[in-house]
């Protein structure tokens, strides 16, 4: 900058004027005076304070638009002549990595900044004036609120889902206990034994429905909850597949089905003993529900990419494209009837969601209709990516 700009911006701002120059170097708020080239030729003490600088004249010179912190449209706009006020996020690791200038300040920062171009009679940019305040206090503050409002929002949100499921699926069951209870009550000198047991069955089937449904609820309702119990530990998946297969043979014999788990190799997880159990419980009972009498389940475990995947397939009738969308989503839980009339709770996939999710993995699901289903989900081969 020449002699005669420098005194054109002076006079513009005041700084020939002692108590401008008293206000420019005294105030709490950080001021940096540019040259119409965007150079830096004047700090105040609150600036050098601010961005951790020891003297000014290591700054000096300093070109404002190369500072990669600065909005990209805010740069615009002071190239048009345009004032640009807003807030942002100043990272000096940034600063330190590109060599920009020395500073004493680590991490990063919240600003509100002001930019004004100074104008001549010319109408021409002979300068810019900038305003700096630290607001990172307050914005965190904000962040906060946000955060916590959010947390609220879901929370209400859990809660309503929560009555709408008891106030939907649990009265099913337990509307069938009572009608049948009731009937045979009355006529119960007229009933056979064959009609009496009849009636029975169906009214422990509706009980232990009704008891698998509280199960499911309390189970995710504690999941939703901060002091939700999530104990890892390192476990053979293969032997926990191996368990759960054992526990289903009953319902396997029942439907004649071929199951075959082909295990290449041992897998150990770092994973919540009681979550991975109920996630391979009902991956292999909705295979079971949904697969036809003969049918066919296969189950493998794989490496890829720093992760263990586990496939649950079955040749059932497999899941519709608008029912995929939804799958996993509690707004909509789905209650299907298995291929000879099984019934679910229609929270067990919901959990099974959650419960990969808490575990830093991954769920999803690969289907045709009428040629059966893929459940696979991701876990982490090392401890990282664990819910804290």
């Amino acid at each position: 900058m020449n002699a005669e700009s420098r005194k054109e911006m002076d006079i513009s701002l005041n700084l020939e004027c002692p108590t401008y120059i008293d206000i420019f170097r005294l105030s709490p708020i950080s001021i940096e005076l540019y040259d119409a080239n965007g150079m830096l030729q004047e700090v105040n003490q609150a600036c050098l304070d601010l961005f951790g600088i020891k003297k000014k004249e290591e700054v000096v010179g300093y070109n404002l638009f190369a500072n990669p912190n600065l909005p990209h449209n805010a740069i615009d706009n002071l190239k048009s002549g345009e004032t640009a006020q807003f807030e942002y996020k100043f990272d000096f690791d940034l600063i330190r990595s590109q060599k920009l200038y020395q500073t004493s300040r680590e991490g990063s920062c919240y600003l509100e900044c002001c930019i004004i171009p100074t104008i001549n009679e010319s109408k021409e940019i002979i300068g810019y004036i900038v305003y700096v305040t630290e607001i990172t206090r307050r914005k965190e503050a904000e962040l906060l609120q946000e955060e916590q409002s959010k947390e609220l929002q879901k929370l209400n949100i859990t809660k309503d889902k929560f009555f709408s499921i008891i106030a939907h699926d649990l009265k099913s069951p337990f509307n069938a206990i009572m009608g049948f209870s009731e009937l045979m009550l009355k006529n119960y000198n007229d009933l056979d034994d064959a009609t009496f047991i009849k009636g029975l069955k169906t009214i422990e089937s509706a009980g232990n429905h009704a008891f698998k449904l509280v199960e499911n609820l309390l189970l995710w309702s504690k999941n939703q909850s901060k002091g939700k119990n999530f104990n890892p530990e390192w476990l053979n998946l293969n032997k926990q597949v191996a368990e759960s297969l054992i526990l289903a043979e009953s319902a396997i014999q029942n439907k004649e089905l071929q199951v075959s788990f082909k295990q290449q190799k041992t897998f150990n997880i770092f994973a919540d003993r009681n979550m991975i159990d109920l996630v391979l419980r009902n991956l292999i009972s909705n295979a079971i529900k949904f697969t036809n009498k003969k049918g066919k389940i296969s189950i493998t475990i794989a490496e890829q990419n720093q992760e263990i995947l586990t496939s649950i397939t079955d040749n059932g009738i497999g899941i519709s494209e608008n029912k995929l969308a939804t799958i996993f989503d509690l707004d909509k839980p789905k209650n299907t009837l298995g291929t000879e009339n099984e019934q679910g709770t229609g929270l067990g996939l919901i959990l099974c969601k959650d419960f990969i999710e808490n575990h830093g993995g991954k769920i999803w699901v690969e289907s045709t209709p009428g040629k059966g289903s893929t459940f696979i989900f991701s876990l982490p081969q090392s401890k990282t990516g664990l819910l804290e």
